[in-house]
């Protein structure tokens, strides 16, 4: 899915990993985001910037998806630049989401802080306790279906989840109420045949 995106679309993502998981203010204004994308991509900085800025005032910015957290001085430049400071940014819930959403992302999040229904958020917590790659699964759909309907992804409702594109999520559905329904042998049996699909199904399986 990654290869698919568009040159901006990656840059985007880059810049809301940048932001959600680097904890030091300094690292997360547009200057040096401009930087740690043009290490990556091996071009100068300065190159970068106008992008990396385009992206953060014309597009993060305005969605809600990062606000700035605060400003920090600036050594150079005009006296009213120095005062104003350069901004540094956060993500809102709605990056937060979007960064859990991301391909090889381990954000860790609480779901209770993203809906008003505390018990879909519970129950969310559990679902990512107990299938990482289901949850994953369920929000990536939700927060893709949102996007393409221009709805707000937070807070998460139950009405939102429902309007999910079900193909994928149906065969996962079923696979979950089908190994339920059949005994511990069955089961065994059924992950067995899983495991020369994936080889590391049956580690922690005990026979």
């Amino acid at each position: 899915m990654t290869n698919q995106l568009t040159g901006k679309a990656k840059r985007q993502r880059r810049i809301i990993k940048i932001i959600g998981t680097t904890k030091i203010p300094e690292q997360r204004t547009k200057v040096e985001i401009s930087k740690k994308i043009s290490i990556e991509n091996k071009q100068s900085w300065k190159n970068m910037y106008s992008g990396v800025y385009d992206d953060i005032e014309k597009i993060l910015l305005p969605q809600k998806i990062i606000e700035e957290e605060g400003r920090i001085p600036i050594k150079r430049g005009p006296r009213l630049l120095q005062n104003k400071g350069t901004g540094y940014y956060k993500l809102t819930k709605t990056g937060t989401l979007f960064l859990f959403c991301m391909e090889d992302n381990k954000a860790e999040i609480d779901f209770t802080e993203f809906t008003q229904q505390h018990d879909l958020g519970e129950e969310l917590n559990l679902l990512y306790q107990i299938s990482p790659a289901l949850c994953f699964l369920l929000l990536e759909k939700y927060v893709s279906t949102c996007c393409m309907k221009g709805e707000d992804i937070v807070p998460i409702t139950l009405e939102n989840i429902g309007k999910i594109t079900k193909f994928t999520l149906n065969c996962s559905i079923d696979f979950i109420k089908s190994m339920l329904s059949h005994n511990k042998e069955n089961q065994r049996k059924i992950l067995k045949i899983l495991s020369h699909i994936d080889r590391q199904t049956l580690k922690s399986v005990t026979y």
